[in-house]
């Protein structure tokens, strides 16, 4: 009797613990089921600074420091042409009208000083851009660079007629025969242009070779000559034009530099022989 009470207690024992361990798995399951999902880690994405815009910018505009600012884009998205060095955009014109925070890339700008290709974004709307080679003394001492301000200098022969007094027979005559008259070399110095700049220069540079022995490695050669072959300058089309007559006319040319922070425009006199003979009180005696 005994024994069949233990074996009734112990299975009793056995049911009760099946019981509490199914209740406390269906307790564990639904948990779980009704339990947030846990965030997945989050993998680290790679990128890269850039530069954006500040605010909106005008086509034609020189960029500054205070136009940019460094942006993180990542890698992936961070396009081929993007600048990510500073001074690759300071200082260039904007090609485009960019909007703030967007990107610069390498084609919305133009290089002021690669006369070969964006030289034309510096000059305003109402100029061009002439080649001129003064072939003065000026020109061969590398003394202007670009940017600077001068004045041209120009002396032109002319053939004039020979001025007669007032009330002489041969001018008289000369107009009423329709003869041809009696012409003269003259030579006119005046200043064609003041205050122009140098909008860029155009040299051809000699390099030096040092004599270096047979099998040895050549070092860089040096410049050891600049040639001025032009200078670019941005006018208006009706100076340019004179300009361009000036020359064709084969005219001497001087350039003369200028103070760059002077705004005057002097009031020259043209000069010629009369001019510097009642200057200098000067007589020419006939013998």
């Amino acid at each position: 009797m005994n024994r069949r009470l233990l074996i009734g207690i112990l299975i009793a024992l056995i049911g009760l613990a099946l019981i509490i361990g199914g209740i406390f798995a269906v307790t564990r399951l639904i948990s779980r089921g009704f339990a947030p999902a846990a965030a997945p880690t989050p993998i680290p994405v790679a990128t890269t600074q850039v530069l954006a815009t500040t605010h909106d910018i005008a086509a034609g505009s020189v960029l500054t420091n205070e136009d940019v600012q460094f942006v993180d884009v990542p890698v992936a998205l961070a396009a081929r042409n993007a600048i990510t060095d500073i001074t690759r955009a300071v200082g260039r014109i904007t090609t485009v009208h960019l909007i703030q925070g967007e990107l610069l890339m390498e084609h919305h700008l133009a290089d002021p000083t690669n006369i070969a290709h964006d030289i034309g974004y510096i000059i305003g709307d109402d100029q061009v851009l002439i080649a001129f080679n003064p072939g003065d003394l000026m020109s061969t001492l590398n003394v202007l660079q670009r940017g600077d301000v001068v004045d041209l200098f120009v002396s032109l022969t002319v053939e004039a007629p020979i001025a007669q007094p007032e009330g002489e027979e041969g001018a008289t005559t000369a107009a009423v025969t329709g003869e041809e008259e009696e012409l003269q070399t003259r030579l006119f110095t005046f200043d064609a242009y003041q205050r122009i700049q140098l909008t860029a220069i155009v040299v051809d540079i000699v390099m030096e070779e040092a004599d270096v022995p047979e099998g040895e490695p050549q070092p860089t050669p040096s410049p050891a000559e600049v040639n001025v072959r032009a200078y670019l300058l941005a006018l208006t089309a009706q100076d340019a034009l004179v300009l361009k007559h000036l020359v064709d006319s084969g005219a001497d040319f001087d350039l003369v530099l200028r103070s760059p922070s002077s705004t005057e425009l002097f009031e020259l006199t043209p000069v010629t022989v009369d001019y510097l003979l009642e200057r200098y009180q000067l007589e020419i005696v006939e013998r």
